[in-house]
């Protein structure tokens, strides 16, 4: 209640609010009386341990907690899906599926087209109009950098 009275933003006060009701509702008490209330040793709650003994013939193990554990990330994974689905339904993906939709088409043409260079005519022409690299047009044309070496130095003049 100090910090909901105390605090100078609104949003911390209203989580303190919250808190402390939350509290009150615990315990059965009225907010005005779990403002003056402190907890004594018997009310204190400690979380429950995990005692694990490494002895090989027995292993101990308080498995109450793994099962509240694993409902909480079940019902959150659930929270998440619905939450995807009314998206979708909303709509929010479909300029997603438009350009996967346009990147597989681009691909599909690309992939069946026939008229492509022959390999060293095209690396003839790159040798001769661009400055890149052997291994640059070795990865472009798919030619072994030594191949396109030797039509570099053939296609040199005689000095």
């Amino acid at each position: 209640m100090e910090l909901a009275k105390d605090s100078k933003y609104p949003g911390e006060r209203e989580n303190a609010l919250a808190a402390a009701t939350r509290i009150a509702q615990k315990y059965d008490m009225p907010l005005e009386a779990a403002t003056h209330w402190q907890p004594s040793e018997d009310t204190r709650q400690t979380a429950p341990r995990v005692t694990r003994s490494y002895n090989k013939k027995s292993k101990n193990i308080d498995y109450s907690n793994l099962a509240k554990t694993q409902k909480n990330a079940d019902a959150e994974k659930a929270r998440w899906q619905a939450a995807v689905d009314r998206a979708k339904a909303r709509g929010l993906d479909r300029e997603e599926n438009a350009r996967k939709a346009q990147q597989d088409a681009a691909a599909e043409r690309k992939g069946n087209s026939k008229s492509r260079r022959n390999p060293e005519t095209h690396a003839k022409i790159l040798l001769k109009e661009t400055s890149l690299s052997f291994e640059e047009i070795s990865e472009i044309t798919g030619l072994d950098v030594y191949k396109i070496i030797t039509m570099k130095l053939k296609s040199r003049s005689a000095a």
